[in-house]
């Protein structure tokens, strides 16, 4: 009997060696699988979303936070209110968190608060999707985004638009997550385009340690000039006696007629024009030869004088240049920001109408409804506050060194609304600040897209699809300064139909494998 009990007491024990050694087993997967877990940099989410998120006192939220669950995009927390009373925000954080913070611009005059928007541009989805917590953002008003007129009578918004918005919203930010998370993020980026662009520009030179890198594309920096000038110059051309000049309908054949003329100006014909300043157009040339000419093929007197004029540069009453040109190549863009219809106004006449109205309230002056002299517009903005607030053209980058911050300048050759060449112009100053172009290449890089338009609000028929955040990010964390950019064209199906490398100025993309004409390996980065 008492050898059977040992039997049995001898099996209970070989069976619980067995459980205890599965139960190790188990432990020891679990144990694996958790430090897995945290090797790839997902951190403990509080559950259930937004469950003791301490909010910083300036923040009150419009609902409850929620997961959300969205097509295409990974499951996030979003967090949505107002900042100090006026900005209006929401900000994703996503599930699976891979430590890194960041905040989109807002275009034209803003806003609008737009979360979903799709792409690159002010938008915060792409960064979502690579693990990003992101916050979108209004500019601490509600309209139109041509509409400056929120700023009249208030320089508390006006000044928010001008830059303070950047560390109100960047520190709101930084310390939602910091709560949800329950630790800081291990990086901060900022990305923008058009005035995100500017808002870039800001953040480099006002505050160059707010982020660790900052991507700023189709920057309108220069906003008096761009929208002053520049904007001035377009309302006073492309509209008479309240009528566009030139028909939305002509401008295929417009687009047609420039690239057969300077395509090949680049040294290849392949529909971009890459050295948009090494062509020069007569638009006389396109004029109707007899008025059997079908409307839409070929230009009246009227029109091709105006065009002429509009891309000389705009001058003052003794001809001479006082800000760059339009380049060719924009005409693909010119239905959305040059040239409208009654019923359908083009976006960069209606802005800058805005912007005068606003010049012509801070100087205490009615405004006349229409465009100016040149030399008036040069008057106003140099006897106008409004420039210093909000002008981004201070060329002193140093704060990006000394604060290990990176700067990545992009900006479209073809863009219609804000012209390529002032950037460049801006950059060339800041080299020279620097002391060197290799000195502000550690810090600061800018590239110029051939065929690009404006922050991709249209398809280009050339490869200017990128995300500069990707390329921020690996410059930042891991000192691959981009010495290119690899960016695609894509058809309407959303398929790859070619692929090119645009380099970092003042570099240009040669072909050297003229075999293989659509794949970025067969360029070489060349000085123009």
């Amino acid at each position: 009997m008492n050898s059977k009990r040992e039997e049995i007491h001898g099996i209970e024990d070989a069976n619980m060696k067995k459980v205890v050694n599965v139960a190790l087993l188990l432990m020891a997967f679990f144990l694996l699988l958790i430090g897995m877990h945290a090797r790839a940099g997902e951190h403990a989410v509080p559950k259930p979303c937004g469950a003791n998120l301490t909010l910083p006192e300036n923040v009150r939220l419009r609902d409850d936070p929620a997961w959300q669950d969205t097509a295409g995009l990974p499951r996030y927390c979003r967090v949505r209110g107002k900042i100090g009373g006026r900005v209006g925000f929401e900000m994703r954080l996503p599930e699976k968190w891979n430590g890194r913070f960041m905040m989109a611009g807002c275009g034209g005059f803003c806003g609008q608060l737009l979360p979903d928007k799709e792409g690159y541009s002010n938008a915060i989805n792409e960064a979502l999707k690579l693990g990003y917590a992101a916050i979108s953002q209004d500019g601490g008003h509600s309209g139109k985004s041509w509409d400056a007129s929120f700023a009249v009578g208030d320089p508390d918004a006006l000044a928010l638009y001008a830059h303070k918005v950047l560390p109100v919203v960047a520190n709101a930010g930084t310390a939602i997550a910091t709560a949800f998370y329950q630790q800081s993020p291990r990086y901060k980026y900022y990305s923008g385009c058009s005035n995100g662009g500017r808002l870039g520009m800001m953040a480099a030179q006002r505050y160059p340690d707010l982020f660790d890198g900052i991507a700023a594309g189709g920057s309108i920096f220069d906003l008096s000039g761009n929208a002053g000038l520049w904007g001035n110059w377009l309302a006073g051309l492309a509209k008479s006696g309240g009528k566009y000049l030139l028909p939305r309908e002509k401008l295929p054949f417009l687009k047609h007629e420039v690239m057969q003329r300077c395509d090949s100006s680049d040294g290849q014909v392949d529909g971009v024009i890459s050295n948009p300043g090494a062509c020069h157009v007569d638009f006389r040339t396109m004029q109707c030869g007899s008025e059997s000419e079908a409307v839409n093929q070929c230009l009246t007197s009227t029109e091709a004088r105006m065009l002429n004029t509009l891309y000389g540069g705009v001058k003052n009453r003794e001809g001479k240049t006082v800000y760059p040109v339009l380049r060719y190549g924009a005409e693909h863009y010119g239905d959305i920001w040059l040239f409208g219809s009654e019923a359908a106004p083009s976006w960069g006449v209606l802005a800058a109408n805005s912007y005068r109205k606003l010049l012509m309230h801070s100087v205490n002056e009615s405004d006349p409804d229409s465009a100016i002299t040149t030399d008036a517009m040069q008057t106003l903005i140099a006897r106008s506050s409004l420039p210093a607030l909000t002008d981004a053209v201070d060329t002193d980058l140093s704060g990006l060194n000394r604060n290990h911050t990176k700067l990545l300048m992009y900006q479209g050759l073809a863009d219609p609304l804000i012209i390529p060449d002032p950037i460049v112009g801006y950059y060339r100053k800041a080299v020279a600040n620097a002391g060197s172009l290799s000195a502000l290449k550690r810090d600061a890089r800018l590239f110029m897209v051939p065929g690009m338009g404006h922050c991709w609000e249209k398809s280009a028929n050339a490869p200017d699809v990128f995300d500069p955040l990707v390329a921020l990010q690996q410059w930042v964390e891991e000192n691959k300064a981009p010495d290119y950019l690899v960016a695609k064209q894509v058809d309407d199906s959303g398929e790859v139909v070619r692929t090119r490398p645009v380099c970092a100025y003042p570099k240009l993309a040669r072909l050297i494998e003229a075999k293989f004409p659509d794949k970025w390996q067969s360029y070489r980065c060349e000085d123009l």
